[in-house]
């Protein structure tokens, strides 16, 4: 966890923007930390934006290993919510629109510093990691993964790590980002 400069709120290491206020973070690559500003108070360097710093930082040093998943022999079923919705069969549902977006359907996690939707890396209000879409059958399902923000489904906010089916014309709304099923 670091500190956000701005306000003093402790967020994951590989933000590039802080969870709470919405700024941009800005590091000193000698320092290794976020400060505000343009210059480092500290040793004077210049501050670079996230990217370019988690960029460059990735190419001196060994990747991080990514966790592997073993099959389990007695699967965790998640509980399901659903919401009231008019007759439309989840299945035939695609993507989600809005903000300039389409975002296709897939199994997956997504948030703003990876999974499957890469386009909402730079949605500030969007947590690291901060939901997954999966399938129910015929269904496709949304889970928020304890984001800072939340995931919504027609205006009610999901409980984190409860699987949530989605229908055509649900309105979801990412942090502070809306679109609609289709």
């Amino acid at each position: 966890m670091i500190q956000c400069p701005e306000c003093r709120s402790h967020i994951p290491e590989d933000s590039y923007y802080c969870d709470q206020c919405g700024k941009e973070l800005h590091w000193c690559p000698e320092c290794k930390k976020p400060k505000r500003g343009t210059q480092c108070p500290v040793c004077g360097n210049d501050l670079i934006p996230s990217a370019r710093y988690h960029g460059a930082e990735q190419t001196t040093q060994q990747p991080k290993p990514q966790p592997t998943l073993q099959p389990t022999k007695s699967p965790v079923v998640p509980p399901v919510a659903t919401f009231p919705q008019g007759t439309a069969v989840a299945s035939d549902i695609s993507r989600l629109v809005g903000n300039g977006l389409v975002l296709n359907l897939m199994e997956g996690s997504f948030g703003r510093t990876g999974g499957m939707w890469q386009q909402l890396a730079s949605f500030q209000y969007v947590s690291g990691n901060h939901g997954r879409i999966s399938r129910i059958g015929s269904d496709w399902a949304i889970t928020d993964v304890g984001s800072t923000n939340g995931t919504f489904i027609n205006g009610q906010r999901l409980i984190p790590n409860v699987t949530t089916v989605i229908h055509r014309g649900d309105c979801v709304r990412i942090a502070t980002y809306d679109f609609i099923i289709e």
